[in-house]
């Protein structure tokens, strides 16, 4: 017979060690999220924004369909988006630079990097007008008269409330260059024979002078970055030079260096409330909200490459109407995949710059059993979007950090297909340690297959 006394004793034994662990794991939680905040030991996330802001888009001014990279000297970002929140916030922005690496620059204030003030308001904050969803607005264009870049890199763009600057809620990357070397760049299929039908490389080349910028240190300073269609979570920045003869640096990366080509992008176009556009099954007005249904998508893993002219993964706001950014409703879309069974170790997720180029749980697809599709319902601003479907383990949901990214990144293929000569753009950025003690860009490029640069 057991004895109560001692079973008590045990199970109070058994649930101390339990809380015990417990308390240790939030401990380890608590500190991580620590380091996270202060940005200590962690890079910068790829991106991020807080529940109440919405449709983020930072690009060079006058192309939207671009990612943050720009010059120097001239070069200009325009940034946008809406807060939903209920309360009007006279929200600031700052910058941060980084390494190469997106940790922050260990030997630079911000002072050493910035002409001007470090810190700025936006220059418009609007309303929104005659819209179902009430929005604040906010987009501003720098460098500006305030404020100018002194230095090339990698930097970190944070908005935040001044009542509160340690709660960020916008976080997003960019990249400032200057051209001092020129940079050669050939996309072809992959020269592994297995992989000549699905993978790309590129090859590099880089040209430097005595007289623009000499590379002395072309295996320890210099650090060449390759990125397929701006995504840092697939980039490749281990690269070593093939050869290294007088003036000329080449790299010929295969292998796993190489990267899977993708497909062309899926869209839809939800410009008009008034009509039914290609793609949407109805659009319908359900009093609180507009509601658009879109057709149903099909896996494509083997299915022939179609050409055809996309946005790279980007979207446009407009509406057929009144002002874009302000007079722009924002749109209940309805996604679902055909795919007639589950993934059972594996999440489904709505990708591109409709995802802020990460994996939110607001864009992950809930498998529907009775209908065979994944299903997921996304609030969206009036325009023109492209988006695919990219798989990631099960294991790694919620997981947006920067290291996980880069050690466990998403699958195009078992559900869009891989081609070689899909249209893929890729940019090679190159840094140098500088004698100031930093990284500096001082070459950026851009290419696409079939095409060099």
């Amino acid at each position: 017979m057991t004895n109560p006394f001692t079973a008590s004793t045990g199970n109070l034994f058994t649930k101390s060690i339990a809380r015990t662990f417990l308390t240790l794991v939030y401990i380890m939680y608590m500190t991580i999220l620590t380091a996270q905040v202060e940005g200590v030991d962690i890079p910068f996330p790829i991106s991020h924004a807080s529940a109440s802001i919405h449709t983020v888009q930072l690009h060079p001014v006058g192309i939207p369909t671009a990612h943050p990279m720009i010059a120097l000297n001239g070069g200009q970002l325009n940034l946008s988006f809406d807060d939903f929140d209920p309360e009007y916030r006279s929200l600031e922005y700052r910058v941060q630079h980084c390494t190469f690496d997106w940790y922050a620059s260990p030997d630079l204030e911000a002072s050493d990097y910035i002409a001007g003030f470090p810190t700025q308001s936006f220059a418009t904050i609007e309303s929104s007008f005659n819209t179902k969803t009430p929005y604040t607005h906010f987009a501003t264009t720098f460098p500006n008269e305030m404020m100018q870049f002194s230095k090339s890199g990698n930097y970190v763009l944070e908005v935040y409330n001044p009542s509160n600057p340690d709660r960020i809620l916008v976080q997003i990357r960019f990249v400032v260059y200057e051209s001092l070397i020129d940079i050669e760049m050939a996309v072809k299929p992959s020269s592994v024979i297995r992989n000549q039908r699905t993978h790309q490389e590129v090859d590099l080349a880089l040209m430097h002078s005595q007289d623009r910028y000499p590379i002395v240190d072309a295996y320890d300073a210099l650090q060449t970055v390759l990125l397929q269609n701006g995504r840092w979570e697939t980039a490749q920045l281990g690269l070593e030079p093939q050869f290294v003869m007088g003036e000329e640096i080449t790299y010929n990366p295969t292998g796993d260096q190489c990267f899977k080509g993708g497909n062309t992008w899926r869209f839809t176009d939800l410009k008009s409330l008034r009509f039914a556009s290609m793609g949407l099954e109805r659009i319908v007005d359900e009093g609180r909200h507009w509601h658009a249904y879109l057709e149903v998508d099909e896996p494509r893993p083997f299915a022939f490459l179609k050409v055809q002219q996309d946005l790279d993964g980007h979207f446009v706001i407009a509406n057929e109407l009144q002002d874009d950014a302000t007079g722009s409703d924002y749109i209940w879309a309805h996604f679902r995949l055909k795919t007639f069974e589950e993934r059972l170790r594996e999440d489904v997720y709505i990708y591109g710059e409709i995802s802020n180029w990460s994996y939110p749980e607001s864009h992950r697809m809930i498998w529907n059993a009775e209908s065979r599709c994944y299903e997921a319902e996304l609030f969206l601003k009036q325009g023109y979007y492209n988006y695919e479907y990219r798989v990631r383990p099960s294991n790694d949901r919620g997981r947006n950090d920067a290291a996980t990214l880069l050690t466990a990144p998403s699958d195009v293929e078992p559900i869009e297909g891989s081609h070689a000569l899909a249209d893929t753009p890729y940019q090679c950025i190159v840094y140098y340690w500088d004698f100031e003690g930093y990284d500096r860009v001082i070459g950026l490029a851009q290419s696409k297959p079939g095409s060099s640069y």
